[in-house]
């Protein structure tokens, strides 16, 4: 059995102050910097971990998706995505010449989406986010490196 490990680029934003003045008031500036953290895929469900940041020293937390509950998400994005385009085409039908073509415009960007989210799930291609999301604590951004994937 192999286990799968994977590497991710964290960030956190942090607020530097540029200029204060008493008439102006205080100008600052936000500023990410980010980490690499190293984390072990699940083979079934979710794990939840805790880490410390080590830019602002708080704690959050993260859940990470096994493959199986990932490519499931896909999926489940791609079927939002698809009922929307179909509401969109319903209207573009329904409303007639005058307003039809706004309705299959409003259809076409989810058909695109539904279309690349089928594409990676049965691909197996994930990206950083759809593998680990945010499960509690100081908010902190979750950066797509590269597309994961994984041999079989």
């Amino acid at each position: 059995m192999r286990t799968n490990i994977i590497t991710i680029r964290l960030g956190c934003e942090t607020r530097e102050e540029v200029y204060r003045s008493s008439s102006l008031g205080t100008i600052t500036v936000p500023q990410r910097k980010t980490w690499m953290e190293t984390i072990t895929v699940p083979e079934n469900g979710y794990n939840r971990i805790s880490l410390i940041c080590p830019i602002c020293d708080s704690c959050f937390g993260l859940k990470v998706y096994s493959k199986a509950r990932a490519r499931l998400r896909k999926f489940y994005f791609a079927s939002c995505f698809f009922a929307i385009a179909g509401c969109g085409i319903l209207f573009g039908i329904l409303a007639g010449s005058s307003k039809g073509l706004m309705g299959y415009s409003i259809a076409v960007p989810f058909m695109i989406f539904t279309v690349w989210q089928l594409t990676n799930g049965i691909r197996r291609r994930f990206d950083a986010s759809d593998l680990v999301s945010h499960a509690g604590g100081k908010i902190h951004r979750i950066y797509d490196e590269k597309k994961v994937i994984f041999p079989d």
